[in-house]
């Protein structure tokens, strides 16, 4: 198998092959968190203006997410796993707009498969990607607006070694993701619990995927 690592903010230009959506903190943990809590779908969006036309659409949707790390002033919920494993979330649609995540998701949404991963559903992804007998497959890294993130690049690395040489030191990554400059920085505007949270390794063990506007299980329950 041939995995790509791929920097999400300077690429534009992307062919339709398999991609795995990576911003560990903190939409791609947040994300299957929301679904093990019991969210249907989410619909991701780029912009807060389409998201919160949405939401005045639909006000019985729950629109969550954030801005530079903090919640977005009248959303629901903020983009943090810790608050999505405390909630019941049981048959919501959520309406889910982020920094770096869904941004990165944009440019890639025309792709034939598209799965949404993390620590949090590491082993089920990348299981998944193998039955599924995919050959080629790029991990788009979402990065920060001001640069690389590390915690992207640890996972990135854990996803290429697991597949291509089938040897799992995901918690090696784990702990070099713990003692990185991405956690020293969430945690340094009040993000402990969800370093915490993203770092839960297989917390949500089951595939996501992009399909058809909409986040979901690959399997439904």
């Amino acid at each position: 198998m041939k995995v790509n690592i791929v920097e999400g903010r300077k690429t534009h230009d992307y062919d339709k092959s398999a991609k795995i959506l990576v911003d560990v903190y903190r939409s791609t943990s947040t994300i299957p968190i929301m679904l093990k809590k019991g969210a249907q779908r989410i619909i991701p969006f780029s912009l807060l203006k389409q998201a919160r036309e949405m939401k005045k659409r639909n006000p019985e949707y729950i629109i969550a997410g954030e801005r530079y790390g903090f919640k977005i002033p009248g959303f629901d919920m903020s983009n943090s796993p810790y608050e999505s494993a405390h909630k019941d979330l049981s048959g919501k649609t959520i309406i889910f707009s982020s920094t770096n995540g869904t941004k990165a998701l944009e440019k890639i949404k025309a792709s034939e498969v598209i799965y949404v991963a993390s620590f949090v559903n590491f082993s089920s992804t990348c299981s998944d990607i193998i039955e599924s007998g995919i050959d080629k497959i790029d991990v788009i890294l979402s990065g920060r607006p001001d640069g690389k993130a590390d915690e992207d690049l640890y996972f990135g690395l854990a996803v290429k070694e697991m597949l291509v040489d089938g040897k799992d030191r995901s918690d090696h990554y784990i702990t070099e993701t713990r003692n990185g400059s991405g956690t020293k920085r969430l945690t340094m505007i009040g993000g402990g619990r969800d370093v915490t949270y993203s770092l839960k390794k297989n917390y949500a063990d089951f595939p996501v995927i992009y399909r058809d506007g909409n986040i979901i299980r690959k399997y439904p329950e």
